[in-house]
């Protein structure tokens, strides 16, 4: 029944004769019990957040590359819902899990909950950078200053310096990956001597109502020549307004996403990215997290550079 290669050819035909006949079916459970092992992988997200799987093309992608990967490694994925995104939440639910160790999609806060996931010997990875503690080290990540860089640099070699980058906000704070973003943003004022202001960063919680109403309260107020868009689905919200009220892609605002080149490249118009090896990532986080499982030595894996993909999105700025 486990595939041993210590049973002989015949004797495994006649007990899997004998399974077929009778219905049998394994008892997941006691096979835990006996091997320590359910060879399930919890993937933790909050209740709030379950719609980013089906609206947020960054989460599906990173879901299917999971999926993916862990069946290859012979595990399966277990989603597993926490009723609110703080550490309370996520540990109530993940102690009480059967699973050999857990993949956390974005907790409001993990420092917290690091530590009761380290006090407890329940081994985790966060998908994200969520720490700014360097002793935090259970996470894989793209560089995401030099996706900010690049992105800032880019528009700015195009003659725009009246930029706004609009950033994904949780309980009004902004997460490490989007710090790191927006000091690659300012690294590239300050080469071309643009003074950075406060007024270039719009937080927006992220949802598409949201997203949707915040676009329209900037350009109500002020209409940038270009934007810099951290969340996909802000990016979809932004692409809905401008249809709605006549606003060209690129002729009268340029635009640049961050996320998986694929969701970009089918949206109208095909959009200018920086782009993340998501498959790369879930692989190495899977990896990671079966280490963390095995007790083996874990080393933290060096951030990947992004690429921008230059598409329809962008143009040179000729207004003054």
């Amino acid at each position: 029944m486990n595939d041993s290669s210590l049973v002989k050819p015949h004797t495994r035909q006649r007990v899997l004769e004998a399974v077929k006949s009778l219905g049998y079916i394994p008892n997941k459970t006691a096979q835990v019990f006996k091997t320590g092992r359910s060879r399930i992988l919890g993937l933790v997200i909050s209740t709030q957040h379950i719609s980013e799987l089906v609206y947020n093309a960054g989460f599906q992608a990173r879901f299917k590359a999971l999926t993916v990967k862990t069946h290859n490694e012979g595990y399966n994925i277990l989603i597993i819902s926490s009723t609110d995104a703080n550490c309370d939440s996520y540990f109530e639910v993940i102690k009480n899990q059967v699973a050999d160790g857990f993949i956390i999609l974005s907790p409001s806060a993990n420092e917290s909950l690091t530590s009761l996931l380290e006090e407890a010997g329940i081994p985790y990875v966060f998908n994200m950078k969520y720490s700014t503690n360097p002793e935090d080290i259970y996470y894989v990540s793209s560089d995401d200053i030099e996706g900010g860089y690049m992105a800032a640099k880019y528009l700015l070699d195009l003659n725009h310096t009246d930029i706004r980058f609009i950033v994904g906000v949780v309980k009004g704070s902004l997460m490490p990956f989007n710090v790191d973003r927006l000091n690659g943003f300012k690294r590239a004022l300050n080469e071309y001597s643009i003074e950075f202001k406060e007024e270039m960063i719009v937080g927006i919680p992220g949802q598409m109502e949201e997203s949707y109403n915040l676009i329209h309260q900037l350009f109500q107020s002020h209409w940038p020549t270009a934007l810099m868009i951290s969340n996909e689905t802000t990016t979809v919200a932004a692409l809905n307004y401008f249809h709605d009220h006549g606003i060209r892609v690129p002729q009268d605002v340029s635009l640049i996403g961050f996320g998986p080149s694929e969701f970009f490249r089918n949206l109208r118009p095909n959009l200018t990215n920086v782009s993340y090896d998501i498959t790369w990532s879930s692989d190495k986080l899977v990896d990671l997290l079966l280490q963390r499982i095995e007790g083996k030595m874990v080393t933290p894996e060096w951030p990947k550079k992004p690429e921008l993909i230059i598409r329809d999105s962008t143009m040179r700025n000729f207004r003054p």
